[in-house]
């Protein structure tokens, strides 16, 4: 049982730390000490317990951008049967399994801060970047068409994550959301998509995606 804990509290600070080790400067992981001022129930803070990764989330929500002249309703459905395969993961329950999950609210169209880069890179940041109010969204999801997902991830990449959101907190910035750029075909296969979703939900490391 001290085995299976430890690997999940190490699942979790995986979380973290998986989008961007120096996004806006370097990103230090360490060990919150809660006893020094950092658990407070007015404002949000660093929960590496589960992998929504902050207090102010009780359940699993994303965010989808989808832009203008798309169909949200079947993007969201894709979305659902990637993320249906993607809850398979052994690691899930380890960090998920005592967040709530609600198919039909788990999927919000529009993110309140978009920041759609000009390229993904190891230091992109795609969204509102450091804060002291994390969002709701746990992932931000931008749909890309294939001439944006071509300039945007690299000709005939299907997807990449990076981070969204960041939060100060011991003296280090954590990522506490992470944003997936992905391609509008390819969410067509529920099956090839499931691992994109795995590294931005925190499941694996972002890199032992299977390449394109």
């Amino acid at each position: 049982m001290a085995r299976h804990a430890l690997r999940n509290r190490l699942l979790t600070t995986l979380t973290a730390c998986l989008a961007s080790a120096v996004a806006a400067g370097a990103v230090a992981v360490s060990v919150l000490d809660r006893d020094h001022g950092h658990d407070h129930d007015d404002h949000a803070h660093i929960d590496t317990t589960n992998g929504l990764l902050v207090t102010n989330r009780s359940s699993l929500r994303m965010c989808v951008e989808a832009g203008g002249g798309t169909d949200g309703q079947a993007i969201h459905t894709d979305l659902l049967a990637g993320l249906d395969q993607a809850r398979q993961d052994p690691n899930w329950t380890g960090a998920y399994g005592k967040a709530r999950f609600d198919p039909a609210t788990a999927l919000t169209s529009g993110c309140p801060a978009p920041n759609l880069p000009d390229r993904v890179e190891r230091t992109t940041v795609a969204g509102p970047g450091l804060t002291d109010d994390p969002s709701p969204y746990r992932v931000w999801v931008y749909v890309l068409d294939d001439p944006t997902a071509d300039r945007i991830l690299g000709v005939g990449r299907p997807a990449d994550v990076a981070t969204a959101e960041l939060m100060r907190e011991a003296n280090s910035m954590w990522p506490v959301s992470t944003a997936l750029l992905v391609r509008r075909s390819h969410l067509t296969d529920a099956a090839a998509v499931a691992p994109t979703l795995r590294a931005a939900l925190g499941l694996v490391r972002a890199h032992q995606e299977p390449a394109p």
